[in-house]
C-alpha cells in the first residue's frame, strides 16, 4: 500500500512538472513574431518596422533616434508628440513612471530584446532596454511599442536622469506627402493635427476621398467619411476655419462657433471668417481630400 502511494505520489510530481514546463514555454515572448537581426551585436536586435513612426529621443545633448510601430499602444504615444518623458539609468534600461496608455493584452510578453521600447503595464513605465536580452524573460508586463535605431553604446553610455523629450523626426516629416483639401473646386490650406484620426483620413485620401457636405445649423457643413474612424472626442469649442470629427464618421468644417464633443483634425490657415463664410454658407459642397 505503501508503494503504492509513493509511486502515485512521483507521477503526481511529475505530472506537475510537466505542466508546470508546458505553462513556462507557452508564454508569450519578445523574439515571438519579431523580425530580427543577429550577425552585429552592437545594434539593435529587432528591426525596426516597415512604414514606422521615426523619432527622436533628446537625453540632453544626446539625441537617440527610434521607430516606433503600430500597436494600438504606439499609437496612442504618437498622438500626444511632442513629448517629455522622465526617464532615469537602471542595469539594463531607462526607464520612466508615464501615463496610462491603451494596450492589447494579447501583444503582453516577458523579456526583451536589446533595442526595444517598451510599455511596461504593471506600472506603467516608458522604457527602452538596451542590455541583458538573455535574461530578461522574468519579467513580465511587456508590450514592444518600437525600437532605437543607433549603436546600443549609444545609449549605454548615458547615465543618470534626463527629462527626455520624445518627437517626431522632422526630417521624416518633412518627407511626408501632404494631404490636400478642396471645398468644391477651391484649394485650401490645413494645417493638420498630428493624430491616429488624421493618419486613417491621410490613407483614404491616398486613393481619393470624395465627401457629400450638408448645411447645419447655419454654422457648419458635415458630411459623413463613409467609415469609422479612431476617435478621441473631447469638449471642444470651435471657430470658423476648424475641421473635426464627431461620431468617429462625420467630417465637420466650421464656417461658424459651437461648442460638442469632437476630435480635433485641423483647421484651414488661408481663408478668412469671412471668406469661409462665402465658401460654405450658400448650399451643400462638396469636399475633396487628397494627397499630392
Amino acid at each position: 500500500m505503501k508503494r503504492s502511494i509513493t509511486i502515485l505520489t512521483a507521477v503526481l510530481v511529475v505530472l506537475f512538472l510537466c505542466l508546470t514546463a508546458s505553462a513556462e514555454t507557452g508564454r508569450r515572448v519578445a523574439k515571438d513574431g519579431a523580425q530580427m537581426q543577429t550577425d552585429d551585436p552592437t545594434m539593435p536586435t529587432r528591426l525596426p518596422p516597415e512604414n514606422g513612426t521615426k523619432i527622436l529621443l533628446h537625453f540632453g545633448d544626446t539625441v537617440i533616434p527610434g521607430v516606433l510601430n503600430d500597436s494600438e499602444t504606439a499609437r496612442a504615444l504618437i498622438a500626444k508628440l511632442p513629448y517629455t518623458q522622465h526617464m532615469s539609468r537602471y542595469s539594463h534600461d531607462f526607464c520612466g513612471v508615464t501615463e496610462d496608455l491603451p494596450y492589447n493584452p494579447e501583444e503582453e510578453h516577458y523579456g526583451w530584446l536589446n533595442g526595444d521600447i517598451d510599455y511596461a503595464t504593471d506600472a506603467p513605465y516608458f522604457t527602452i532596454l538596451f542590455e541583458d536580452q538573455e535574461e530578461s524573460e522574468i519579467y513580465g508586463n511587456q508590450v514592444n511599442i518600437g525600437v532605437i535605431t543607433c549603436p546600443l553604446a549609444e545609449i549605454a553610455a548615458l547615465n543618470g536622469s534626463y527629462d527626455v523629450l520624445i518627437e517626431l523626426d522632422k526630417s521624416e516629416e518633412e518627407t511626408k506627402s501632404m494631404m490636400q483639401m478642396k471645398i468644391n473646386d477651391t484649394p485650401v490650406t490645413v494645417a493638420w493635427e498630428e493624430n491616429e484620426s488624421v493618419a486613417a483620413l491621410r490613407e483614404l485620401a491616398g486613393t481619393g476621398l470624395t465627401i457629400q457636405m450638408s448645411m447645419y445649423g447655419g454654422f457648419e457643413q458635415v458630411g459623413s467619411i463613409g467609415r469609422r474612424l479612431p476617435s478621441h472626442d473631447v469638449q471642444t469649442s470651435t471657430s470658423s476655419g476648424d475641421i473635426v470629427l464627431y461620431s468617429g464618421n462625420q467630417l465637420v468644417v466650421f464656417y461658424g462657433h459651437n461648442s460638442w464633443a469632437y476630435t480635433r483634425l485641423g483647421h484651414i490657415t488661408d481663408k478668412t471668417p469671412e471668406e469661409m463664410r462665402a465658401l460654405l454658407s450658400n448650399g451643400n459642397v462638396i469636399i475633396t481630400l487628397s494627397i499630392q
